[in-house]
C-alpha cells in the first residue's frame, strides 16, 4: 500500500498534525500550511504544569537527579507561579509509585535497553530515518520505551484527567507500534500504554500485538489513516470541539465570528 498524493504533498507528518487536520481543518491550514501567527489562549497553566511533571519524570529516567532534585529544577525552568508549583508537587507520590513500577519492571522482565525520549523518523516507505531527515515523512517521540530480548514496551505519560477507556488514544498506541517495528526488525511483540500523572494506578495498557499483527493490520490502518488526514485537511473547514479551547485562531475563526 502507498500513501496518497494528498498525504504525500502535506508531509511530513506526525501524530498532533493529523488530529489537527481531522479535527479542524481550518485550524491545520492555519498552522501547517500558511503557518499563520496566532494568539496563544490565555490560561495556559494546565500546559506548564503536564511540561513541567513531563520534563522532571524524564530527568530521572535518564538518571539525571533524583526526583525532588528533578521537581525542584522542573518547576523553576518552566517559570511556574506559586499555585502551579504546588500543584506539581502534589503529582510526586504519583510519580515515584510510577519510577517504582518501572524499576521492578526492568528486574523481572529482563530489560536489555532504556530509551527515553526517543526520537524516531519514517519515510514514506516506513523505513527508519533521522527526526529531522530530508526523506522524513513521520515523525514522533516514544516518552519511554522498555526493551527486552524480543518485546518492547512503549509508555506515554499524560498530565491530564486520566480516560476511562485506553481506545482514547489508540491512534497514538498504533503509530508507536508501528514505528516499534519499523525500528527494530527483531522485535516480536509491542505493548503500548499511558501512564497518568495525575493517577497512582497501574499504567494503563493496551493489548499486546505481535510484529506480524502489526505489519498486516496496523500498518494499512496508518496509510489509511493519513490519507483521511490529507483528505480532511483539503477542506479548509472550521469545526467546532474541545479543541477550540486550546486554539491559537479563534480571533479569526468563521465560527467564533
Amino acid at each position: 500500500m502507498s500513501f496518497s498524493d494528498t498525504a504525500k504533498k502535506l508531509g511530513p507528518w506526525s501524530l498532533s498534525k493529523a488530529q489537527s487536520a481531522t479535527s479542524c481543518p481550518f485550524r491545520f491550514y492555519h498552522s501547517y500550511v500558511l503557518k499563520t501567527k496566532g494568539k496563544q489562549p490565555l490560561d495556559q497553566s494546565a500546559t506548564r504544569k503536564g511540561s513541567a511533571a513531563h520534563a522532571a519524570l524524564e530527568d530521572v529516567l535518564k538518571g539525571k537527579y533524583d526526583l525532588m532534585t528533578a521537581l525542584k529544577k522542573a518547576v523553576m525552568n518552566h517559570k511556574l507561579t506559586t499555585v502551579e508549583i504546588d500543584d506539581v508537587f502534589a503529582m510526586a507520590h504519583n510519580m515515584k509509585v510510577f519510577l517504582d513500577s518501572v524499576e521492578k519492571f526492568k528486574k523481572t522482565q529482563n530489560v536489555t535497553e532504556v530509551l527515553v525520549e526517543r526520537r524516531f523518523g519514517l519515510t514514506l516507505d516506513l523505513k527508519p530515518t533521522k527526526f529531522f531527515g530530508k526523506d522524513v515523512f513521520f515523525r514522533g517521540v516514544w516518552d519511554l520505551c522498555l526493551r527486552t530480548k524480543n518485546r518492547l514496551a512503549i509508555i506515554d505519560h499524560k498530565s491530564g484527567q486520566p480516560k476511562n477507556d485506553i481506545g482514547w488514544y489508540g491512534d497514538q498506541l498504533n503509530t508507536y507500534a508501528i514505528a516499534g517495528v519499523c525500528l527494530f526488525d527483531d522485535v516480536e511483540g509491542i505493548q503500548s500504554g499511558i501512564n497518568y500523572v495525575q493517577d497512582d494506578d497501574k499504567v494503563r495498557w493496551g493489548d499486546m500485538q505481535s510484529a506480524d499483527y502489526i505489519r498486516e493490520h496496523v500498518v494499512p490502518w496508518f496509510v489509511h489513516y493519513l490519507d483521511k488526514a490529507g483528505e480532511e485537511a483539503e477542506t479548509k473547514e472550521a469545526r467546532k470541539g474541545w479543541w477550540c479551547n486550546y486554539c491559537s485562531y479563534i480571533s479569526i475563526c468563521p465560527i467564533t465570528k
